[in-house]
This record gives structure tokens, C-alpha cells and sequence, in this order.
């Protein structure tokens, strides 16, 4: 089902924009050797006619010359495989303008079913994904080898698993391609090693130790004068120079997806949205102002924060880019909103209000028996209240420090089996 020009003009915009960031530069002596068109005409001998298609772009050697090559994109917003006649019929199509110098791209906004690719493979038309809600990376080059085939392929095809998935990615004649800058160098046939790699983009994801996170959370905490309480996020916001923007109920991305942030890196902007869990929200929040402090604007324009992004918990997959600037996020995001020294404090403060037994020791003590669970259920939400995060989260982020001596039965103990270390 297509839905008018959007997908067109996002495409489109997309483009545009990567083309005045500086990421079409295919010579960096000739910027300007790319012409990106909005419906363009291509003339058929054959039907003595234009032909018109969603969008091209040209590549030329020098200004003013025909051009070298001719990328044609057809934009198609189907949920699910694109129908083999949609792909024989812009296959033919394209023929009729001459495919001597002309590549042909069928651009959807949705994962594809893994067939597709053999059909499209055997006309030679490409595959091009874009999410307008994906990840986007600035220095494409240098993460190249870590998301080219894995994050293009999850990108582009149905996956069993949620998987993040990328703002552009693109697959031709069984290559991948994760950004758009080595995708035209490749069909214009400039290998990426003739091209002079832009000053300052040899950095990469660092990895950050927990006590480094957790550094730059009280780092962050200090600079806005925080004592204790719930964290004011507006002054983290206003101290970084960041605006926020409450965008309403929370949107599904093209996959499906509950969006829950976005974080603009270019203009310094949060979006957050309405899950309809206020701790949630603030953890979301937490989590974008989280890129923001770690510099992960080095190497992303825009991020986008899905529900399945705060349940990323392993810190030893530090192999996986995405997950790893997820991961520093939520790490982030928990310090932030939980500061050892006031949780502790707190802790030892309501212990002694509420004369609790061992109330010097600083564990606490849970077990089947109802009083003791009642006491402990009052302990918890009274911190909830006091740092307006969730009784869940204070949960994990205790056990997570040593600090809970759970004797439940296993049917009730269900917090163990489900602590993300994010919030540890």
C-alpha cells in the first residue's frame, strides 16, 4: 500500500541533508558532483516519452558532464515483501531508459521477508531500507566493519528477535551496506581507500568501565547542585544546553516498535513520549540526556529510544556497537536517577524511622514470612517516593549493590531473574 509522497520526500529530504553534511562526497575536491532529483524524467526511445520516477541521484566525474551513472530509487511503503511484479515491473521500467549506466533501487520503509532479496537479486535491483525512527551514524567509515553485515541485514530483513535497526541500510548483489556514503562510492565503483577520510573520524565507541559511568553521572550531579530527592532532569537538560520536548503519546516505529526518545545530537534536542508510565519516562529521559553527557554525538547524529533499548543488560557484549551505546545509556540513567551516596543514605535513614530490625546493618532483610515482607515492601516504596523511580528499579538497582538478603520462596523472589544490569 503506498501513502502518497511521504516516503518520497523522506527519502528525499534524507538525502539533501546527507549531501550538506558532506556525506555524498564521492571526490572531496568536486562536492558537487551528485545531483539528487525529485521526480525525475528519463526519456524512452521505445514509447517516445519520459518516464518518471520517485527520485535520483546522478554522479558525475565533473560539472556540466552527462552523467557517469544514474541511481534510480522507487519508493514502495508495503509492510511486509514487496511483490515479485513490483520488482519486474521497475526492472523493465528502468530498461526502457538504458541500464548500461543505470542502477535501479526499490526503497521501503519496513524489514522484508528474506525471499525478496533472491528475486531482486536475480533482476539486479537493490534494496534500500530507510526508518526516518532508525540509529544514525556520522562517521560511517569507522564503524563499518562492526554493523555492515549484521545491523544492515537486521535492518533490512524480518528478524526472530528485536533487534535495533539502522536509519538507512541497503543490500546489492548479496553486499550490505549500513550507510549511504559507501553504498554510492561502491555503485560508482570509487573504493573507499581512493577517498580522503574526513579530519577527526578515527574515533570509536569507547568502552567505559561501570565506576567510569557512574563517574560521570555524579560528574553531572555535581554541576547541577543536587542534594537529594528526585534528580531534576530540567537542569541536567538546561546545564547541557539541551531543550526538551514532550511529544505526546508514544508512536510505534516502522517495525513495530513503541518509541519512547529521541535524541537530536546536531541541534542538542530531546523528544520524549508518552508511555503512560511517568518512572518510565523519566528513566527515557535519564537515558537520552545519558548519550548526550557520555559524547555520543562524536559518532551519532540522532538516536532513537525504543522499549527494548532499556533492557539491554550485558556489559561483556561490548563487541556490538548499538549495544553498547545503549548499554552506557541505561547505565547511565541508573546512576543518575540513584546516586549511591543518597540511596544509602536514605536507606539508613528510613530504616531507623520505621525501627526496623538490624537497623544499623546496612542490608535488607526479606523473606516469606508477611510481616517481614510488609516492612520491606514499605522500605521500597518509600524510597520510590523519595527518588520517583519505581519500586522495581529500587529493587534491582539494591540487589544490584549487595544490599538485599532475599530469603523468598522462588515464586516469589521474581525480581532475581529479571535484573538488567543497567540498573545496577
Amino acid at each position: 500500500m503506498r501513502i502518497g509522497n511521504t516516503l518520497e520526500k523522506a527519502i528525499y529530504d534524507f538525502l539533501i541533508e546527507q549531501k550538506k553534511r558532506g556525506q555524498l562526497l564521492l571526490d572531496t575536491q568536486a562536492p558537487e558532483v551528485c545531483t539528487i532529483r525529485w521526480k525525475p524524467k528519463y526519456y524512452c526511445k521505445e514509447r517516445e516519452n519520459d518516464v518518471e520516477f520517485d527520485v535520483s541521484i546522478e554522479v558525475r566525474r565533473k560539472p556540466k558532464l552527462e552523467p557517469q551513472k544514474i541511481i534510480v530509487l522507487e519508493c514502495k511503503n508495503y509492510s511486509g515483501n514487496v511483490p515479485e511484479t513490483e520488482i519486474t515491473d521497475f526492472s523493465d521500467k528502468l530498461t526502457r531508459i538504458g541500464r548500461h549506466n543505470t542502477k535501479g533501487f526499490i526503497v521501503v520503509s519496513s524489514a522484508l521477508q528474506r525471499g525478496t532479496e533472491k528475486i531482486a537479486r536475480s533482476r539486479k535491483i537493490g534494496i534500500v531500507k530507510f526508518d526516518e525512527n532508525g540509529l544514525e551514524f556520522i562517521a560511517e567509515r569507522r564503524l563499518r566493519g562492526n554493523l555492515n553485515s549484521k545491523f544492515a541485514k537486521s535492518s533490512l530483513f524480518e528478524q526472530k528477535t528485536q533487534t535495533k535497526k539502522l536509519k538507512f541500510a541497503a543490500t546489492f548483489m548479496g553486499r550490505y551496506f549500513d550507510n549511504l556514503t559507501e553504498f554510492l562510492s561502491a555503485l560508482v565503483g570509487i573504493p573507499s581507500s581512493n577517498r580522503t577520510e574526513e579530519a577527526g573520524t578515527q574515533a570509536h565507541v569507547t568502552y567505559l568501565s561501570k565506576d567510569e559511568i557512574e563517574a560521570s553521572a555524579n560528574k553531572l550531579l555535581e554541576s547541577i547542585s543536587y542534594f537529594d530527592g528526585p534528580v531534576d532532569l530540567d537542569d541536567a537538560c538546561r546545564y547541557l544546553g539541551l531543550t526538551q520536548i514532550d511529544k505526546g503519546e508514544s508512536i510505534p516505529n516502522a517495525d513495530g516498535y513503541e518509541i519512547l526518545g529521541k535524541a537530536d545530537f546536531a541541534n542538542n534536542v530531546i523528544w520524549t513520549y508518552d508511555s503512560g508510565n511517568r518512572h518510565r519516562q523519566r528513566f527515557t529521559l535519564a537515558h537520552e540526556i545519558g548519550h548526550f553527557h557520555l559524547e555520543h554525538a562524536s559518532f551519532l547524529r540522532s538516536e532513537t529510544t525504543i522499549k527494548q533499548d532499556l533492557m539491554i543488560s550485558d556489559p561483556d557484549s561490548m563487541g556490538n556497537t548499538i549495544d553498547r551505546i545503549e548499554y552506557q545509556a541505561n547505565l547511565f540513567a541508573s546512576h543518575f536517577l540513584l546516586p549511591k551516596t543518597v540511596l544509602l543514605l536514605k536507606i539508613k535513614d528510613l530504616k531507623s524511622e520505621f525501627d526496623f530490625r538490624y537497623k544499623n546493618d546496612s542490608n535488607i532483610f526479606v523473606d516469606d514470612q508477611p510481616g517481614n515482607q510488609a516492612d520491606y515492601y514499605k522500605l521500597i516504596y518509600a524510597v520510590s517516593d523519595f527518588f520517583d523511580v519505581s519500586a522495581t528499579a529500587i529493587q534491582i538497582r539494591l540487589k544490584g549493590l549487595g544490599l538485599i538478603v532475599d530469603e523468598r520462596g522462588k515464586n516469589s523472589n521474581f525480581v532475581s531473574a529479571f535484573i538488567p544490569s543497567w540498573l545496577r
